[in-house]
This record gives structure tokens, C-alpha cells and sequence, in this order.
């Protein structure tokens, strides 16, 4: 099968193919997006390896994952508990789980990959990823809810002001915003609203990216990812702020690339 057809394809709703025909790979990356993301936030990762990737990256199929609410799936209602997210995303990837794969989530996208995890671990049919990928991304013993995302659309138009990452173009039209911030909010409840389960942890490896401009997210702020695993957690600082996928998008993909390798 060609990488960038995918097994649903176009027509399946929670996966972005990877762009452009090209030879089978041997490993898959699904990618989780930030609050308010959508599946495009990684279309620089999928044009990058069809478009002549070395090393480690040419052998990894990157398939960004499509949530409810957003782009294709406007009409479907966001989610806003992580472990039924979780549950319905671990049945969706079933068919994508015929070779070895790792999660990357970013921000709120990291706690949605901690419970995919746990979930595919449960499951006795399910393959387990090679690893957890985190990227800026608080850790779960850490985790609390911000007041802005409580209160006005005002007041939370003003938080994503400060945080960065939404274009201009977005915040400056009343319309798109009030298709942005109901998604925003159900997105930061998965985010605000996950705790771990007592005593529940991965056997595989998790490893963080932390940006060295980041004034949202800080080292300290990651290292209890380190609790999540018996299989250790290795942290890395990358150039750039909260959405540092920009600036260090594609050594972050190399890396992962090469450690997934390594694993399989």
C-alpha cells in the first residue's frame, strides 16, 4: 500500500493520509493536535517525508488524526473527557495498527495520546505503540484549569491572544470565532479534566519536547512525565515558544523517527 493512501483512505473521518503517493513505510506516527488544532497542523510533517526524507523520517508513514468539531467534521460535536475520546479513537486506528507506530500529541494533544495509550494497552487485540511522544505538553500531576477558559468568550479570546498560535485572521472575525471557542472549550476540559488512574502506568517509553521560549509550558512544568512510564521519560528543549512545531518541526520529526526505528 502506498503511504498517503492510508487504509480508510480520504473518506475515513479521524485520519489525514499522508500527502503524495509513495512506497510502503514500515512505521506509522499518528499525531494529536493542541486545543483548538485540527489535523492540518502537521501537514508540514506529511509533506516533508513523501517529499525526499533521509534517514530514520523516510521510513515513518505520518498520519495526522482528525477530532470532531473541526474541518472536515464541523458538524460533529467535540469531545470533552479524554478517556471516552480515548475509547472511540483506540476503535477508529484499529486498522492502522498492522505495523509498528508511536503517538505524538501536542499540548492538549499529549494528554489525549496518555489515554490512547492506556487504552490500546488494555485491549488484547490492539498492537502497543513503540513509544509516547509529548510536546509541550503539561504533565498530568500538573495539570490545572486556567480561569479564562471558564469564563467569557471575552475573557478567553484574550487567553488565545496570549498564548499565540491562532492566526489573526481568526481572531479578528466574530463568525470563525464562534465556531473556534466552543471547540476550544470542550478541548481544554479533556485537558483540564484528565487524571491519572491510581497506580496506572505505560510500559513503553515516553519522551517530551519542551520549548525554550515556552512561557506556558516550562521543563518543570514536563518533568512529571516521568511518573506516567516505567519505561523512562527523556525530555528534550527544542527552539521556540508553546507552538514551537514551526521552528523545530523537523528535528522533532527526526528525532522521533530515529527512535521509533531504533525500537522496532
Amino acid at each position: 500500500m502506498a503511504a498517503g493512501a492510508g487504509v480508510g483512505g480520504a473518506r475515513d473521518p479521524w485520519i489525514r493520509p499522508a500527502a503524495g503517493p509513495g512506497p510502503a513505510r514500515p512505521l506509522r506516527l499518528f499525531c494529536l493536535p493542541f486545543a483548538g488544532g485540527g489535523a492540518g497542523v502537521y501537514r508540514d510533517w506529511q509533506r516533508a517525508v513523501p517529499g525526499g526524507a533521509v534517514g530514520a523520517a523516510a521510513e515513518v508513514e505520518v498520519l495526522a488524526v482528525r477530532l470532531p468539531g473541526r474541518e472536515r467534521r464541523l458538524a460533529e460535536p467535540p469531545f470533552d473527557d479524554a478517556r471516552v475520546l480515548a475509547k472511540e479513537l483506540a476503535g477508529a486506528l484499529e486498522p492502522y495498527l498492522d505495523r509498528p507506530y508511536g503517538i505524538y500529541g501536542h499540548s492538549m494533544g499529549g494528554i489525549v495520546g496518555l489515554a490512547l495509550a492506556h487504552e490500546l494497552a488494555r485491549s488484547p487485540r490492539s498492537r502497543r505503540p513503540l513509544a509516547l511522544f509529548v510536546g509541550a505538553a503539561v504533565a498530568p500531576n500538573s495539570l490545572r484549569a486556567e480561569p479564562e477558559w471558564r469564563g467569557s468568550d471575552a475573557e478567553l479570546t484574550g487567553w488565545l491572544r496570549r498564548a499565540g498560535g491562532t492566526p489573526q485572521s481568526v481572531l479578528a472575525r466574530p463568525t470563525l470565532l464562534a465556531r473556534v471557542l466552543p471547540v476550544l472549550r470542550a478541548d481544554l476540559a479533556v485537558f483540564a479534566g484528565y487524571r491519572p488512574r491510581p497506580g496506572e502506568r505505560l510500559t513503553v517509553p515516553i519522551r517530551g519536547f519542551v520549548g525554550a521560549a515556552d512561557p506556558m509550558v516550562t521543563a518543570a512544568a514536563m518533568a512529571g512525565w516521568a511518573a506516567e512510564t516505567t519505561a523512562g521519560f527523556h525530555l528534550s528543549r527544542v527552539p521556540g515558544g508553546h507552538f514551537f512545531l514551526a521552528e523545530s518541526g523537523r528535528w522533532i520529526l527526526d528525532a522521533i523517527a530515529e527512535q521509533l526505528l531504533a525500537a522496532a
